[in-house]
């Protein structure tokens, strides 16, 4: 059997209502560079090179539907917003391959709006794009502290980390190891890592340099007592190579589960191994590809990515929109 009784599946008419939610009343003042939207987040135009730079210095009361132009689409603020409905007085978001972290800093920013306090964790490889991520929290007046160093010293000033985001500088894998990363230009958020000691093309055939990076496994992120509102994994490709190991760690720990698929056969094989654990599909948006010349991998041939957004049926304590009636 395939799937759950207890959610489901989320109508389009649905969306807006779900997002209107995170409408802010107060919102902060946007300044020269900043795009300010509906929720209030603060987001720093001119450090993101792929964004429009017509919206610095704007305040946008829109809805991100379908899309926002910079950050994403409805779907992945769709995730989110249900996150935060929860029966306890605290909130906790981890972002997986996280750039500049617009999932962790937006979640954390909010669940201390409604009063809870809030913890984020966002994973990102790349020097330059965590550094992003602590502008990003800071630029929306959050504590954040930057953790690097090795696997198992990571894990050790992660559990001893107080403040409001915690930046992990690493690649998320199933274990404890190093990896190699590619040396990225500012505008490419393409980045994967490789299992390949000697590295110099990635998953699009492209040629770069790479560097070393250490990883850091699902158990230290949510391995911990308390459970993670919102999981939320993009890795380009390699997110069976996390998921899968841990899926019962996952189902125990994780209420929302968020993930950016970059090609078909993730986005049948997550379907296939959650819907068996009676997770819920509660929205999805498959990859588009175009199979034309040779690439060395399936996800080399996406070009645009997609999501898919699953409720866990272990914890019952969600927005009422998505709760089947009796």
């Amino acid at each position: 059997m395939l799937g759950n009784g207890l959610h489901v599946p989320i109508r389009p008419e649905w969306v807006v209502p779900i997002l209107q939610k995170l409408r802010a009343i107060d919102k902060p003042g946007h300044e020269q560079d900043f795009r300010v939207d509906w929720a209030g987040i603060r987001t720093r135009i001119p450090m993101l090179p792929w964004a429009p730079s017509d919206l610095a210095g704007t305040t946008s009361d829109r809805l991100p539907v379908p899309t926002d132009g910079y950050r994403s689409e409805a779907e992945e603020y769709v995730g989110l917003a249900l996150s935060l409905t929860n029966e306890r007085s605290d909130y906790r978001i981890v972002e997986v391959g996280a750039g500049w972290a617009p999932w962790a800093v937006m979640g954390v920013a909010l669940a201390k709006r409604l009063g809870k306090p809030a913890v984020g964790i966002a994973v990102e490889a790349d020097a330059t794009r965590a550094g992003w991520a602590m502008q990003h929290a800071l630029d929306n007046e959050l504590g954040a502290t930057r953790i690097h160093g090795t696997s198992a010293q990571i894990a050790e000033r992660l559990k001893l980390s107080e403040a409001d985001l915690s930046v992990v500088q690493a690649a998320c894998w199933f274990e404890e190891t190093t990896l190699r990363f590619p040396v990225l230009t500012e505008d490419d958020m393409g980045g994967a890592v490789s299992t390949d000691e000697q590295a110099n093309m990635d998953y699009r055939g492209a040629f770069f340099d790479h560097v070393d990076v250490p990883t850091v496994t699902l158990k230290t992120l949510i391995g911990g007592d308390e459970p993670t509102d919102l999981l939320h994994i993009d890795l380009q490709g390699r997110e069976l190579d996390v998921i899968l190991p841990n899926l019962e760690l996952i189902a125990q720990k994780v209420r929302f589960l968020a993930v950016g698929t970059h090609n078909r056969y993730v986005e049948g094989m997550l379907q296939d191994q959650l819907l068996k654990r009676e997770w819920a599909l509660l929205l999805e948006s498959p990859c588009s590809t175009y199979f034309d010349g040779v690439k060395p991998s399936l996800t080399g041939f996406t070009t645009q990515d997609g999501n898919q957004l699953y409720a866990n049926s272990r914890f019952r304590d969600a927005d009422p929109i998505i709760i089947r009636a009796r």
